[in-house]
């Protein structure tokens, strides 16, 4: 049955991780000013997997400076796994790839910097990242003063090579987290573990926390969003829940969605107050996914100060609890639902984004009436804006969309008119 979901959706399940947290960070906090609102950038895995070289990264940069992504709040170029090959027996530094990154890391990072962007930097708190190259386990001092020296602006640390015990989990991202913020500079730090008992404790170890499983088609995305719209209320200006990085619709990546999926995946992660990390092929982005990464509008909510992560606020998708999810995750995923979703989002002076998603097989229409608004403390007559047509759809009491199948979506940005409704006649607009 369709149902209005509560504003605020809270996990008492996650008590005992959270006391275990308090545990462990009770005096220490991650506190480096950062990350008041969702990173905005790329990771290079989707793209390159572990191809990735000195020169991809310097193309990636210049093409990213060219297109003007740092205008629109894009700012980290990240490498994901398979930079380093060793560590030096005597001084245990980690070795970059030789072959790869001839000139080092320090090269590329001055290099990204030149273009106006902040580089990014993978390992894992296990002895071996995913794919079996060194982690930092044991050395976290060493490879944070290391990449302090390089220039390093943001770290994403994995969970391949390390125990999956959410104490020591936690203790792990704490000395790595300890080990950054002695460096002195300021270090974004990603933390990598899949897993959604991260959200209640994240705050106190990371900027971001990964609280999926990996995103590569439209089942993974559904699992994906549907885990992490429960933790909603853990995200925070500092802190953010990660549902994995944007996926694009460009089949010269590793991983890709149709177009309409790409796009729905860009408004659900606003929605969502999620970072903003396009792992896609960028030297070669298409026309398509430009227009939807350079969506100024769109962005707006993501980044969107007030910090609040969006919720469903009205579907007739059935509801899986989490336990459900994060199992189908581990094992086997169920096949997206035929159904639909309306989501809204508090933003600042009052505003509220709202978005229609399609999951299903058949073209739909989706509204939003008077009691719908007033669910959202919107009375009367609102103001209603097509953020990806960028159109004004003027004063009215409801709105409507068709909205696509497969994957089709709709977004609003929607305010309090100060026009009486008495003053114009009540109409529902139809978004052409």
């Amino acid at each position: 049955n369709a149902e209005y979901m509560g504003a605020n959706i809270r996990m008492f399940s996650f008590v005992r991780c959270v006391v275990i947290a308090v545990a462990i960070s009770a005096c220490t906090a991650l506190d480096n000013g950062l990350a008041l609102t969702p990173a905005m950038g790329y990771n290079s895995w989707n793209d390159f997997h572990c191809n990735i070289t000195a020169d991809d990264v310097m193309q990636v940069a210049d093409k990213m400076q060219a297109l003007g992504f740092a205008k629109l709040g894009y700012q980290y170029i990240n490498i994901d796994d398979c930079w380093a090959t060793s560590r030096d027996p005597d001084t245990q530094i980690v070795v970059p790839d030789p072959v790869a990154f001839p000139n080092g890391m320090k090269a590329v990072a001055d290099y990204v910097h030149s273009k106006g962007f902040l580089f990014g930097i993978y390992t894992d708190r296990g002895n071996v990242t995913c794919k079996l190259r060194p982690g930092s386990w044991g050395v976290e001092t060493i490879d944070a003063n290391t990449y302090a020296e390089w220039g390093v602006d943001y770290v994403k640390e994995d969970s391949c090579g390390a125990s999956q015990d959410p104490q020591t989990a936690f203790g792990n991202y704490a000395v790595m987290r300890d080990a950054l913020n002695q460096t002195g500079r300021p270090v974004y730090f990603s933390l990598c573990g899949w897993k959604n008992w991260y959200a209640p404790v994240g705050w106190s170890l990371g900027n971001s926390w990964r609280t999926t499983g990996d995103v590569g088609n439209w089942t993974t995305l559904w699992n994906a969003v549907s885990i992490n719209r429960y933790l909603a209320s853990y995200a925070r200006p500092g802190g953010w829940n990660d549902p994995d990085m944007l996926v694009g619709s460009n089949p010269l990546a590793t991983k890709y969605l149709t177009e309409l999926q790409s796009r729905t995946q860009f408004t659900l992660w606003a929605m969502m107050h999620a970072p903003l990390l396009i792992g896609s092929n960028i030297l070669n982005i298409s026309p398509f996914d430009w227009e939807t990464y350079s969506n100024s509008e769109v962005i707006a909510v993501d980044q969107d100060p007030l910090g609040v992560q969006g919720q469903v606020f009205w579907q007739n998708c059935p509801v899986v609890d989490l336990q459900t999810l994060r199992k189908e995750a581990l094992t086997k995923y169920s096949d997206v639902p035929e159904c639909q979703q309306i989501w809204t989002k508090p933003l600042v002076n009052n505003a509220r984004a709202v978005a229609f998603v399609n999951f299903g097989s058949s073209d739909v229409t989706l509204s939003c009436d008077s009691s719908c608004l007033a669910a959202m403390s919107l009375f009367g007559a609102v103001n209603v804006r097509d953020l990806w047509a960028h159109q004004d759809l003027g004063t009215v009491t409801s709105f409507e969309s068709v909205v696509l199948a497969n994957g089709g979506s709709a977004m609003f940005r929607v305010t309090q008119s100060s026009v009486s409704s008495s003053n114009f006649d009540t109409q529902t607009l139809l978004p052409q």
